[in-house]
């Protein structure tokens, strides 16, 4: 009896050591990692979320951008480690440039500066752990700019680590309109559905309504070759844009499967990629 309470014990631990190492190993966050399981992998490329804290509408939460970042993040990362990239995610920036919604209450705004300095403070870390491949995953509009004259920037003082950047709204761009059903592009019917398929629990849908949004004064302001800042107190009553009550989990799913198919393949290219002095011709 002895020995067999013994065999299904020692049975039962390296069923359990088992589980742990393949979790270990297709564990995809570095924040959930520890530090002997870091050492012992190998990553070619690194991903840095990056989201913001700001008003979303009557239903969404303040940290939809940041949460929906860091979600996208770790589902293409695990989907690109299925198909043998050696991809690790850094942790997510909550904080990003919200300069034209500082005036609503507690919306969090950082400089354009500053989120540069982050990027470059991060980009060099890496190359110091000899990671020569970054991917920054941007969740929010308000960055993009930013981010945009950051890889320039990095270009030139980082020139041994490739840099790139994926919005998380953009890879189904050509595919929106066979899915979404109205436009805007804030707490919009779009970001809801992507929201209810990845955090519903987060959610207040019964708040949800269709924004009274303001009218431009200048009819060139609605053409696509004139940028501004809008100033989002007086964007719509509600801080968001266009109809979220027809987003949908099951809109957002197939969204993010476009996302995920799209970017993972991506990630294996970069990952399996040889940097030379020419790359990436």
């Amino acid at each position: 009896m002895k020995s067999a309470t013994v065999i299904a014990h020692c049975a039962t631990w390296l069923a359990l050591a088992a589980a742990t190492a393949a979790q270990t190993q297709t564990a995809v966050k570095l924040e959930d990692l520890t530090h002997p399981e870091v050492r012992q992998r190998d990553v070619r490329v690194v991903i840095l979320p990056i989201g913001s804290t700001e008003p979303h509408a009557n239903h969404l939460p303040y940290g939809t951008d940041t949460w929906t970042t860091d979600a996208m993040a770790a589902r293409v990362a695990a989907r690109a480690t299925e198909k043998g990239a050696k991809v690790l995610v850094l942790p997510t920036m909550p904080y990003g440039v919200n300069t034209n919604q500082a005036p609503n209450p507690y919306a969090q705004s950082i400089r354009p500066a500053t989120l540069t300095q982050f990027v470059k403070d991060t980009v060099d870390t890496a190359e110091q752990h000899g990671i020569r491949k970054l991917v920054i995953l941007n969740g929010h509009g308000g960055n993009t700019t930013t981010l945009q004259a950051a890889l320039r920037e990095l270009f030139a003082s980082n020139p041994k680590v490739f840099v790139a950047m994926v919005e998380t709204w953009v890879p189904y761009r050509d595919q929106l309109e066979k899915v979404i059903e109205t436009g805007g592009d804030h707490a919009s019917e779009e970001e809801t559905s992507i929201a209810l398929a990845l955090f519903p629990e987060r959610i207040r849908m019964e708040k949800a309504v269709k924004a009274r949004e303001a009218e431009l004064k200048l009819p060139s302001l609605k053409t696509p070759y004139i940028n501004f800042i809008r100033p989002w107190k007086y964007v719509s009553d509600t801080t968001g844009l266009g109809d979220p009550t027809k987003g949908t989990a099951e809109k957002g799913k197939r969204l993010i499967e476009i996302f995920l198919e799209r970017i993972s393949t991506f990630l294996k290219e970069l990952s399996d990629a040889q940097l030379t002095e020419t790359f990436p011709y």
